[in-house]
């Protein structure tokens, strides 16, 4: 064996702790980091070819290992635009060039740059969507203290539960808000009277007169025994809404109603809130609730193999496999946690302990090379 060899081993030996020292203080100083996920260095032998009776001392590598799938805990936060997944899944961001990349840190506050407000993390880079409008692709721009043009009301819908107690000529009362083309608002009242055994009549006053709808009930089930017929509210100007019905029932229970139309007035929007299911909702002053977006979630075969950028975020690589995309909670994909976020998955004890292993692994590298050292003060010695 050459005594090269005990030098190569040993430096190695401590280049390899050092990888592990510089991965366990990468680790510690991101402990707080939201969406951060921990790295591991993991070691493997290089082998040198033995011959006869000589050893020849090999040496030593590491490759550092990422634990993205591995889930850290949810706190629960204060702010709207604070989100978390649940399961698996990423957010979709993009940096100011428009480059894609992906994140599990979800604390997203709102930027205006050039009189455009984005919704940003702590390292700058637009969380990306698909508007719920038509469809297309690219970060989410909020119209803070923009006029929110009117839409007129196009559908609506009346989910009824009549008492089955109910004496006959009995009345219930609702209303229903809808809006015209300029957003101005129009109550319906709507009047529901029990007009015989099991049936009910419903009663409302649009611009062509009374329009009533007879619905009849099955007195052992309590569900509707035909479909209803179908109804509409005609505006001023002779468009007609089209009206649902349903659910309708009657049971032994108190009288219910959930009279809902779309469209909205014109205005502005108050607040900005992300549902469960991702759609992110403007809030009007005026209480009206319009969908802006539909969040959308990424995934890879194996996470585990994205390439890591700065500002905690990855961007895909041939050993990840295909991105593939899919809204929160569906085929697969995971939930999404409004007002939380996920916190770092770094265990502080591991990483400690980590720490002391290597810094023995280190000085017992070291006292290797500085014996060889000695012993080639010996050899050298020996001419003397």
């Amino acid at each position: 064996m050459s005594i090269n060899g005990v030098f190569r081993t040993s430096v190695s030996g401590m280049n390899a702790q050092a990888n592990r020292l510089s991965v366990v203080s990468d680790n510690i100083a991101n402990s707080g980091t939201t969406g951060y996920k921990r790295n591991s260095a993991e070691f493997s032998s290089l082998v040198i070819a033995q011959g006869g009776g000589e050893y020849n001392s090999g040496s030593v590598t590491t490759q550092v290992r990422q634990s993205v799938s591995q889930q850290g805990n949810i706190a629960a936060s204060s702010s709207g635009s604070d989100l978390a997944i649940q399961g698996d899944g990423f957010f979709v961001v993009q940096d100011a060039a428009g480059r894609e990349f992906y994140t599990r840190a979800g604390s997203f506050v709102q930027r205006t740059e050039n009189n455009v407000t984005y919704l940003v993390n702590s390292a700058g880079y637009r969380l990306k969507d698909t508007t719920a409008l038509d469809g297309s692709a690219g970060p989410i721009t909020l119209p803070v203290g923009e006029i929110v043009a009117p839409q007129r009301t196009t559908q609506a819908n009346f989910a009824l539960q009549f008492p089955e107690s109910a004496a006959v000529n009995d009345t219930k009362k609702s209303s229903m808000v809808i809006y015209d083309d300029v957003g101005r608002e129009i109550v319906v009242d709507v009047n529901m009277t029990k007009t015989a055994a099991n049936q009910w009549t419903i009663t409302y006053d649009d611009s062509l007169g009374p329009q009533t709808s007879v619905i009849d009930f099955n007195a052992v089930t309590g569900l509707g025994t035909a479909t209803p017929a179908a109804m509409a509210y005609t505006l001023p100007g002779g468009e007609a809404i089209p009206i649902g019905l349903g659910p309708l029932t009657e049971y032994a229970t108190d009288f219910s109603a959930r009279l809902v139309g779309n469209g909205n007035p014109a205005g502005t929007f108050s607040e900005f809130a992300f549902g469960e299911d991702g759609t992110l909702n403007g809030i009007m002053d005026s209480g009206a609730i319009i969908e802006l977006y539909q969040l959308k979630f990424a995934r890879f075969p194996s996470p585990d193999q994205l390439t890591a950028a700065a500002g905690n975020v990855y961007s895909a690589s041939n050993a990840s496999g295909v991105v593939e995309v899919g809204d929160p909670g569906m085929n697969g994909f995971g939930s999404l946690v409004p007002s939380g976020l996920e916190q770092s998955n770094v265990d502080l004890a591991s990483e400690l302990t980590s720490m002391i292993e290597s810094q023995r692994s280190y000085s017992a590298n070291s006292k290797v090379f500085q014996t060889g050292s000695e012993i080639l003060d010996v050899l050298v010695n020996l001419k003397r």
